[in-house]
């Protein structure tokens, strides 16, 4: 999909959630449109990794570049975060907005849940890759992404404008959105270094750190601008992320800051490490967490697409 059918789809969303332009009901019906059109990019996803003979024979060569790379796009973002919060300290108003995130507790249970749901999905894809697919379906894969993908963008464009009102109501200056900032270059740097030591080109290797932990959008966009193989990488390698972040989330936390310990979940900390820093890190963290995680997820889409023209 070119990079300006991704902006349009994401921007009509955009405007349909921030509007409110179709009623409540039928943002529930986008809701399910949304993952059905995630099922079927991850199956498709996972389809071409297992057809692909080249890629299931160096798995553990793939495994390990991705393990290194998310270690490496961690601390590339843990420490700019630090540095920044050493100079700057950040008090957060506890508002209305985030009574809403209280409220959405079980909202955050479900993202958990689509966690397991997208691992399943990719690996089902992978079995109908290596078993079931045909030289006819093959052919289709790339059409049934498209479709997938538009659904999938402007699902994501009407959920970031639904929740435009969470800004509205929150006290926060201009260093809350320096956090995300931070984090993404870090993330972007990061990754570069690690993938010069691993055979990645400085390309490949940003356009995987610029998934930001949201490794179902990330590895789609890749396996279909540039290649299945590396689209793997970035899967695993935002699959690490979210594994590490939860591991190391309360001693980050801990031992340097409830504002650093937003750091290594990259977009996750709208969702599903949400709730983990709000125990960890504490309430004041909750809206910068939600925030970052709002932005990093709106450059996904944007930064992975332009990092592979480059």
């Amino acid at each position: 999909m070119q990079l300006w059918l991704i902006i349009l789809f994401l921007l009509l969303g955009f405007l349909i959630g921030s509007f409110k332009i179709v009623s409540e009901h039928l943002f529930k019906v986008t809701g399910f449109l949304t993952q059905g059109g995630l099922f079927i990019l991850l199956l498709t996803m996972g389809a071409k990794i297992g057809a692909d003979q080249q890629i299931i024979s160096r798995i553990d060569q793939i495994g390990y570049q991705s393990f290194m790379l998310a270690l490496s796009v961690i601390l590339g973002s843990i420490i700019p975060v630090k540095l920044f919060s050493n100079y700057w300290r950040i008090e957060v108003k506890v508002t209305e907005a985030e009574k809403g995130v209280k409220a959405k507790k079980e909202e955050n249970n479900g993202e958990v849940r689509l966690t397991y749901f997208i691992i399943i999905s990719v690996f089902s894809g992978i079995i109908v890759g290596l078993y079931l697919i045909t030289p006819v379906l093959f052919a289709l894969l790339d059409l049934f992404t498209t479709i997938a993908l538009a659904v999938l963008l402007l699902g994501v464009g009407i959920d970031l404008g639904r929740k435009r009102e969470l800004f509205r109501q929150a006290t926060f200056g201009w260093k809350l959105v320096l956090i995300p900032l931070l984090v993404a270059g870090g993330s972007l740097l990061g990754a570069v270094i690690a993938g010069s030591l691993l055979g990645l080109t400085c390309q490949e290797a940003a356009a995987v750190g610029a998934g930001f932990g949201w490794y179902s959008l990330s590895a789609i966009l890749i396996g279909q601008l540039y290649s299945v193989e590396l689209a793997s990488v970035a899967f695993l390698t935002n699959i690490f992320r979210e594994l590490i972040t939860i591991m190391i989330l309360p001693l980050t936390a801990k031992y340097r800051g409830s504002v650093t310990s937003i750091a290594p979940g990259g977009a996750t900390t709208m969702d599903v490490t949400l709730p983990l820093i709000k125990n960890a890190a504490g309430e004041e963290a909750v809206i910068p967490a939600l925030l970052n995680g709002m932005i990093l997820s709106s450059l996904v889409p944007l930064l992975v697409p332009l990092l592979l023209k480059l």
